[in-house]
């Protein structure tokens, strides 16, 4: 098996990224109103990213870089078939790989309560000082963090 973490800039591989998110953090959660034209997801320091397995792509995020030193990161999927398998540990490795090419040392996400224990389990801890106010809060989420200084 080969795993590659690619920014997304080819119109197939854009198209595959919205067709994961929306299918396993929309569609799966009983959402609708799902935009793949929102101008946030072409903003420069915005990195869309597509994890690819043997060329397949199977999970998505996006890395925002807040210009500081840090990151967020968000919508993290994997397409619903491969799931618990280990490709989510792989996601956030890459990523974290990815964030410290940028120059970032520390990453945030809002993640989904269901998904903790999977957070907890790769380094990332509960965030106990205010959150970047671009990671926003909703209802059903736990902000967390991570360093990944070198």
């Amino acid at each position: 098996m080969r795993y590659s973490l690619v920014r997304v800039a080819d119109p197939s591989d854009r198209q595959l990224y919205h067709a994961i998110r929306r299918s396993s953090l929309w569609e799966e959660r009983g959402r609708t109103g799902y935009d793949d034209a929102r101008p946030e997801e072409l903003f420069p320091n915005h990195h869309s990213l597509l994890l690819k397995l043997d060329e397949a792509g199977i999970g998505t995020t996006r890395l925002d870089d807040l210009g500081n030193g840090t990151g967020i990161v968000r919508l993290v999927a994997i397409t619903a078939p491969i799931r618990r398998n280990g490709h989510g540990r792989v996601l956030d490795a890459r990523v974290a790989n990815y964030a410290r090419a940028l120059g970032l040392c520390r990453l945030f996400v809002s993640a989904a309560a269901d998904a903790e224990g999977f957070y907890s389990s790769t380094g990332w801890v509960r965030l106990t000082r205010a959150a970047p106010a671009l990671l926003g809060q909703a209802e059903g989420f736990v902000p967390m963090t991570k360093s990944i200084a070198g």
